[in-house]
């Protein structure tokens, strides 16, 4: 081999270039929040030279099958693994630039045989009179690097294409882009034809301008001013003088007879309404109101003369961030040229606009393409199913009818269930706004899906076999691992384990309607049902807790009994009301019980007589805000304040309300840690205020209502904040009475009866939705244990003294030491069990696996990472099943104190309703268990190196370096194995296997960044436990920015926080600082160490 053979396909170089693609995808991602997917995919993910260096990986990859001779019998899996990321790169490849992907919408009732492409071209119609050609293979995507104010040299980009007509070549180049393009006109005399348009739609009153030959969609509805143009309502005509046709009949109102919205001239108003007939020219009224296929518009006066310019809209707005974008072009035909400025983006399939020259007239588009498929697609049927008393959707499928030939195939479509027919996959991706409509995503890939199947197929299997197969790295360091001792602990594969994984009225005489739920309306302001009066009567000094919680004199028996009532939440899920109690109580007290008061007791209480806990120091006020925040709330020492402390006598209003919207106005990446807690203590103030007057107390099923909803006896509607539902208050005032009634004389039989009579309505008219008995008290068993949270408690004391003990084994032996330790281990193990039963508790509750959202994924890392590290437990080196524990208390910390984490169970989104859940995230989330158990291992492993060594240390140090590599190759055969696997899930969802979206994009940098780790002792100068240690502590980053980065700092499928960053936290840089240290002063004193050696 020469030296630039060596150069360029050296272990070093392979190195190199994966740092440089793991860099390059993971800045990507930043790019895409920043501007948007298409500048992400243009720079970086479809760019040349990105291309380039794949196949440059692809090349290495080869070359090392060579280089170590993979194709021999011990190495048959790597050489398995190996070739398999070969295929994975042809089929992306494939993918790439063979296949086909868009979407179908249809509307219910209706028929399609198009697909409107994902990608965006650039289209041009030539017309000179004799011949007309259309062009549309230019494929283009327009990125905020196409502005010709980007400030980026590195990125700078134009679009150049050439149009071959007869003899004449036809150049179109852009020179400036406006994304989310929104339109202003200037008059000018000299101008052109200009339409103004007043909308009416969602986003109130609009003025959308339409140039001479231009096309424009109104809420929709494609309008062309001047311009022939199928399918399009076609405005014609200069000055006053205008006509309009429409493909959709319709109708219009003149305005003239009206004020202020309302009729003041009936004979004048109707004398200006009239139909809009389908295809026919008429008269365009001036100043009426048109409403043609659900687009609302009025032309307010005549065309004029002037100019349209475009400024950049913000991708932050909901009104603007769909807005198609402005191109300014320059069109080139010989010597002559002219400037253009086309309008169009991605879903749109118009031209926009027309130029003539040189004797031809051209029409420009820029955007989608309509591709026809050889069969149509009739819906007739979208089914869109509800959470029950929620508007949250539980799922939503397509009845549609496939017409081929004449032929009628009935299919169903919906979430995770796909339709294949003649080579196209049509699957379930979204639905109409009005809910009327289906858009099914469509693809056509099949060599590319499959050839990169392939490769996963070869990819499981590889990594699989691997961990058994005789040769391997993964042996070679379990026997390395048993040559160490003479006494050994048998080593247990973890998939195995992880493989199996897998108030007056009596109810009877209520008065209302036929259902027995009648509305009453109120005239109240929400904001002003605490009267000056109401406060004025309220004394501002908080009250004693403990005083308040003991003059509570609830039974317990009854307390239970109540607690075990069903209640629906705001997420619609039916549940305890002891579930509700606790909840609420944990988010504005931080804790399970009020001064020894339980959460149901203190529940009944709140809702009996709220007056009686105005005073309680009950709302939390966090140290983040400072002192300042406490004075503002007069908070007590403990950082406690009361409902009243919060409201201003004299104004009735929330004291914080100026604060608040300061706070809230602000980015999230821009609030300081007082705005912070201004909005967390808002919000429990709600919460409370809310609770307390009875809004939050749906425990009464509505009568034969088809979305199963449950109500209290005061509900909000959009029109209006106070409305009483009188079924219900009969019923709640029964119970309530019985209750003072309880308090008075001590008999709460009466009581108890209440619950029992509420308890069998909730069974007859809720029997569709409330779960079993055995559930029940299941959940409130849970509830009552707080199971997560004292196993966090327990892992913390019993790891702890293992971690004092471990050291301590570092420089003596004694029978005593070890006895202690294995007792140690034994409670390790019942801790594990315990919160493994918590977890199947939880499953079993929800009915999913229990790790669909943030809080239980986190609690499910802990639980792997303790199971990696009793597996990995070898020659009594106890250090190992301590990490795991410490990991764990790491996780469940995090998951018990950081505010973005809920524990509260909620109800899956559709897509999550699926087996992949159980395969695909229990993988992948098992996978961060592992990295975490060789991070801090390496860890630890580099504080002992910062101890002067003697030959237990030495022995104990290799240990752990071993089991570290084996702890993180285990990591990333799941990771790598789960990624691919969510592709697969993402390909039967969406129907695409990849789409370079964060999370996965970040999984795969993750993959990257530990298989450089893995490899680096194969890289002469990175051989050794130090530079293995060091490298294993910090790649852990790239798992914290997937799980936690993606989710907060990054918008994409997997994330919350819609790309606008929250503040990063402290632990991060300080963190990061003590990494630092810990690295520096590791190589310190090893240098000094070797050094004396030598």
């Amino acid at each position: 081999m020469s030296k630039l053979e060596k150069y360029l396909f050296s272990t070093r170089t392979m190195s190199v270039l994966l740092f440089i693609y793991a860099i390059a995808m993971g800045y990507a991602t930043f790019i895409e929040n920043d501007y948007d997917t298409a500048t992400a995919k243009a720079v970086i993910y479809e760019a040349k030279w990105f291309e380039v260096l794949m196949i440059w990986l692809i090349v290495l990859f080869l070359m090392n099958i060579k280089r170590y001779r993979l194709w021999s019998k011990e190495k048959l899996p790597l050489l398995v693994f190996h070739l398999a990321f070969l295929f994975i790169f042809i089929g992306g490849g494939i993918t790439r630039y063979i296949s086909f992907e868009g979407e179908m919408p249809i509307p219910e009732g209706g028929t399609s045989n198009e697909i409107t492409s994902y990608k965006s071209y650039f289209k041009m119609i030539v017309d000179d009179g004799t011949q007309r050609l259309a062009y549309d293979n230019h494929q283009y995507n327009m990125t905020y690097f196409d502005r010709k104010d980007s400030t980026s040299a590195l990125f700078r980009r134009h679009f150049e294409g050439e149009y071959q007509f007869k003899n004449k070549v036809i150049k179109l180049k852009t020179f400036d882009f406006i994304p989310h393009a929104l339109d202003t006109i200037v008059r000018k005399p000299d101008g052109i034809n200009v339409l103004e348009l007043v909308t009416v739609g969602q986003n109130g009153r609009n003025s959308v301008f339409i140039r001479n030959g231009e096309i424009k969609s109104v809420n929709g509805t494609l309008v062309a001013y001047n311009r022939p143009q199928d399918g399009a309502v076609q405005i014609t005509g200069e000055g006053e003088n205008l006509v309009i046709k429409s493909p959709f009949e319709g109708e219009y109102v003149q305005m003239a007879g009206q004020q202020v919205g309302q009729i003041t001239d009936m004979k004048t108003f109707q004398e200006g309404a009239g139909k809009v007939e389908f295809n026919v020219a008429t008269p365009l009224k001036l100043r009426s109101l048109y409403t043609i296929n659900g687009a609302q518009f009025v032309v307010p006066k005549p065309a004029f003369k002037g100019e349209v310019l475009y400024r950049q809209g913000s991708k932050f707005k909901t009104e603007e961030k769909n807005l198609p974008g402005a191109i300014r072009a320059e069109i080139i035909v010989g010597d002559k040229r002219d400037t253009v400025t086309i309008v169009g983006g991605k879903g749109q399939t118009n031209y926009s606009t027309d130029v003539t020259i040189d004797g031809m007239n051209i029409s420009l588009g820029y955007g989608s393409k309509n591709i026809k498929v050889p069969f149509s697609i009739r819906l007739d049927d979208f089914v869109l199913d509800r959470y029950p008393g929620s508007s949250n959707p539980s799922s939503f499928e397509s009845n549609i009818t496939v017409i081929d030939e004449g032929k009628e195939t009935k299919q169903h479509i919906y979430m995770n269930n796909v339709m294949d027919y003649k080579g196209y996959r049509f699957f379930q991706s979204s639905y109409f706004p009005t809910e009327d409509g289906t858009i099914l995503s469509v693809n056509q890939d099949w060599w590319g899906t499959n050839v990169t199947y392939l490769g996963y197929f070869m990819l499981f299997v590889g990594m699989f076999v691997s961990l058994f197969w005789k040769g391997t790295r993964f042996l070679q360091l379990n026997s390395l691992l048993k040559g160490l001792h003479t006494k050994k602990t048998n080593i247990l594969l973890p998939l195995f384990l992880i493989s199996g994984l897998a108030f007056a009225q009596n109810p009877s005489t209520t008065a209302g309607d036929k259902s027995g739920h009648q509305k009453i309306q109120t005239n109240n302001d929400k904001d002003k049902v605490h009267s000056a009066e109401h406060i004025g009567s309220f004394s501002t000094k908080m009250a004693d807790g403990d005083e308040l919680a003991k003059n509570v004199k609830i039974p317990d028996e009854h307390a239970e009994k109540f607690g075990h009532l069903l209640i629906q939440d705001i997420e619609g899920r039916i549940k305890p009301v002891n579930t509700q109690s606790v909840e609420i109580l944990r988010k504005i007290y931080k804790k399970d019980k009020f001064h020894g008061l339980s959460a149901d007791k203190w529940f009944i209480s709140l809702q009996l007589d709220p007056a009686y806990w105005v005073n309680a120091p009950i709302i939390t006020i966090g140290d983040k805000g400072g002192d300042k925040l406490k004075k503002m709330t007069s908070a007590n020492e403990d950082g406690y304040t009361s409902l009243m402390n919060l409201i201003d006598p004299k104004t009735t209003r929330f004291k914080l309300d100026k604060a608040y919207n300061e706070a809230f106005s602000k980015k999230p990446s821009e609030r300081s840690k007082f705005d912070q807690e201004v909005i967390a203590v808002t919000e429990r103030f709600n919460i409370l205020d809310q609770t307390a007057k009875g809004y939050q107390l749906k425990i009464i099923p509505v009568q034969n209502d088809p979305s199963e909803r449950w109500t209290s006896w005061i509900y909000q509607t959009k029109d209006n904040p106070v409305e009483i539902d009188t079924l219900a208050l009969g019923m709640v005032s029964v119970y309530f009475n019985m209750v003072s009634k309880g308090l008075e004389n001590g008999d709460w039989t009466p009581a108890d009866n209440a619950v029992d009579y509420i308890d069998k309505y909730q069974h007859k008219w809720g029997k569709n939705v409330v779960p079993s008995p055995t559930k029940v008290e299941i959940e409130v068993l849970y509830n009552k244990f707080n199971v997560f949270f004292y196993v966090m408690i327990a892992y913390c004391t019993i790891g702890g003294l293992l971690l004092v003990l471990s050291f301590i084994q570092l420089f003596s032996e004694s029978k005593a030491l070890h006895r202690i330790i294995n007792v140690c281990l034994g409670l390790i193990f019942i801790i594990f069990l315990i919160q493994a039963a918590g977890l199947g508790v939880r499953w079993y509750l929800t009915g999913h696996a229990p790790w669909s959202n943030g809080y239980e994924a986190i609690v499910f890392i802990s639980w792997v990472s303790v199971l990696a590290g009793l597996l990995l437990y070898k020659n009594r080196n106890a250090f190992i099943p301590t990490t795991g524990a410490m990991v764990a208390v790491i996780m469940m910390g995090f998951a018990h104190g950081s505010s973005m984490l809920d524990p509260q169970i909620t109800p899956l989104v559709p897509v999550l309703k699926s087996y992949w859940l159980i395969v695909h995230v229990a993988i992948i989330v098992s996978s961060y268990g592992f990295f975490g158990l060789s991070a801090v291992l390496a860890f630890f492993s580099l504080i002992i190196m910062m101890i002067k060594p003697n030959k237990k240390i030495e022995i104990s140090l290799k240990e752990m370096t071993y089991v570290a590599e084996m702890s993180l190759t285990i990591g990333i055969y799941l990771l790598t194995v789960g990624t691919f696997l969510g592709g697969m899930w993402a390909n039967e969802s969406w129907g695409r296997y990849w789409s370079w979206d964060p999370k996965e994009t970040w999984a795969f940098v993750s993959v990257i960044v530990y298989a450089v780790v893995l490899h680096m002792r194969l890289v002469p100068g990175l051989r050794g436990k130090f530079a293995f240690n060091v490298a294993a502590l910090w790649a852990v980053w790239t798992v914290i920015m997937t799980y936690f980065g993606v989710n907060y700092y990054l918008s994409g499928l997997h994330s919350y926080a819609a790309g606008d960053p929250i503040p990063i936290p402290f632990w991060v840089p300080a963190t990061a600082v003590g990494m630092l240290l810990l690295s520096i002063g590791a190589w310190y004193m090893q240098n000094k160490v070797y050094k004396v050696k030598k």
